[in-house]
């Protein structure tokens, strides 16, 4: 059930399968788009790519998705592109937990500061800042 989301969203078996392997290791934000909402996703994945750095340091990656075509960000290494056959419609940004949970859900573009103090309220995310000190 944790992964129904992903699955629907990605019906590529290969990538779906290799979406698990984020489980526990990655937060995951999905951006999906049709071609009407193209620009939108672009806005979201800008205001995100400003602050690469939260974004590593809270184990986030990102999967922009527009039509049937998907970019995979970790922020550190050169992005991947592939093709899915799920048909998107309209916008949507989906957060996905380190437990493969669905943490947050918004049609609009939203600033990284709703993720990352959603994130920071996590009890994962503070036991990781815990064990820092």
């Amino acid at each position: 059930m944790k992964y129904l989301i992903l699955i629907i969203l990605f019906s590529n078996a290969m990538w779906s399968q290799d979406l698990e392997s984020h489980q526990w290791k990655d937060r995951i934000l999905v951006v999906n788009a049709d071609e009407k909402n193209r620009e939108r996703a672009e806005s979201q994945y800008l205001l995100l790519n400003k602050e690469q750095q939260k974004l590593i340091d809270r184990k986030i990656v990102l999967y922009k998705c527009i039509a049937d075509t998907c970019m995979f960000y970790d922020w550190k290494n050169t992005p991947k592109m592939f093709k899915t056959d799920t048909t998107k419609q309209g916008f949507s940004i989906v957060l996905i937990g380190l437990d493969g949970g669905e943490k947050y859900k918004s049609n609009t573009v939203e600033k990284p500061d709703v993720f990352l103090n959603l994130i920071d309220t996590m009890p994962m995310r503070r036991q990781e800042l815990r064990n820092r000190k």
